[in-house]
């Protein structure tokens, strides 16, 4: 009886070890098989980032330009500059705005990727208000201030601002802030935006007419204020205090 007992101890202490091996091996197959997946993955992940930052697999095959209507689209996609294949995370968006807002009729450019190989481009033209004459033509003036193109002859209803050649930045806007800030009715009578002797702003209109402006402060008061002045008879319309304008 005591060697049957032994038996089926020893017999237990064989199983118990035949388990634990099985056990270890097993062990050691998952971890076998956790490593293998590590690399594979490692691999897809070094294969995709190769692919898409360093060969042109995803690389640019188009730039898209709109918002254009006096430029040529040709010429914003060749400022632009941006390489047929180049991979299209390394397109340098910053950079691909800066060189298209370079060009001086461009007011603004948004730049966006599309995946996965178009760069699409919209930029916003400058809209010229005002025209001013520079040596050989003319220059047109956004309302802004900005001159940004020259061309032989300004549109025959657009109003020409004459300013010193000496002139500060600011005075340059308060006569521009002094257009801008009339209606559009008001604003088809001007036919030039001038600064006075004392640095004020000065509107000559259509039939001799003038209007003494001033500063820009209260311009839109200014504005609200002249349409009615104009309908009365004379030659000169001061609303440089608009509580107080008048006609002579």
């Amino acid at each position: 009886m005591r060697e049957s007992g032994r038996a089926r101890s020893s017999g237990g202490r064989t199983s118990s070890r035949t388990r634990g091996g099985r056990d270890e091996e097993e062990s050691a197959g998952r971890g076998r098989i956790a490593r293998w997946i590590v690399l594979v993955a490692l691999a897809l992940i070094t294969t995709a980032a190769v692919l898409v930052f360093f060969t042109p697999a995803l690389g640019v095959r188009s730039v898209r330009v709109s918002g254009t209507e006096v430029l040529d689209a040709g010429r914003v996609s060749r400022v632009a500059s941006i390489e047929e294949g180049t991979p299209i995370v390394r397109v340098d968006r910053a950079a691909v705005r800066e060189r298209v807002t370079g060009i001086s009729r461009v007011e603004s450019a948004d730049v966006r990727l599309v995946w996965p190989s178009t760069v699409r481009i919209r930029v916003v033209e400058r809209e010229p208000v005002l025209f001013e004459r520079v040596s050989g033509g003319v220059r047109l003036v956004d309302d802004d201030g900005v001159g940004f193109a020259e061309v032989p002859e300004p549109s025959r209803r657009m109003p020409e601002l004459r300013l010193p050649e000496d002139v500060g930045e600011q005075r340059t806007e308060e006569a521009i802030t002094a257009f801008t800030s009339l209606d559009e009715k008001v604003r088809k009578q001007v036919r030039v935006v001038e600064l006075d002797g004392s640095g004020g702003v000065r509107l000559l209109l259509t039939r001799g007419r003038t209007v003494e402006w001033g500063s820009a402060a209260e311009s839109e008061l200014k504005a609200a204020v002249l349409p009615a002045l104009l309908t009365r008879q004379g030659r000169v319309y001061d609303v440089t205090a608009p509580e107080l304008p008048t006609v002579s």
